[in-house]
């Protein structure tokens, strides 16, 4: 049975995209280092946001000595996957080529994208 992925908010994203770009496990002090690379953070908001992400079924942790470690739970690749799935059925009525069409309207795709995904489709047509 495939685990259910719900949408993250952003502030919750932005702390799993430092966790999947990191080595886990990851303690708290050292995701709070990555974190304030960006902008300052409150510790007690930190941990807050990790329980929510515990309860989500993203991470788990567990304490190693003094400190409290995070282990990815949700890969980001699935993640991603999910929110592609979900943005194609919601905006795209599941359509990849009413999605494509609608970047190249609005000139947020160029011709050098267009050739690659002509590439890309032809390779996997062919089994490559």
């Amino acid at each position: 049975m495939v685990k259910k992925i719900n949408k993250l908010p952003d502030t919750e994203l932005e702390i799993m995209k430092v966790i999947w770009n990191n080595e886990t496990p990851i303690s708290t002090a050292q995701l709070k280092k990555y974190l304030d690379e960006k902008r300052p953070w409150n510790v007690s908001a930190l941990q807050t946001l990790l329980n929510r992400l515990i309860n989500r079924g993203f991470l788990k942790s567990y304490k190693q000595g003094k400190h409290r470690c995070y282990e990815v739970l949700i890969e980001e690749q699935d993640y991603i996957a999910r929110e592609n799935e979900n943005f194609l059925e919601k905006l795209n009525g599941n359509s990849i080529t009413r999605f494509v069409t609608s970047l190249y309207e609005s000139n947020a795709i160029t011709n050098k994208d267009l050739e690659e995904l002509a590439l890309f489709i032809e390779e996997k047509s062919r089994g490559l």
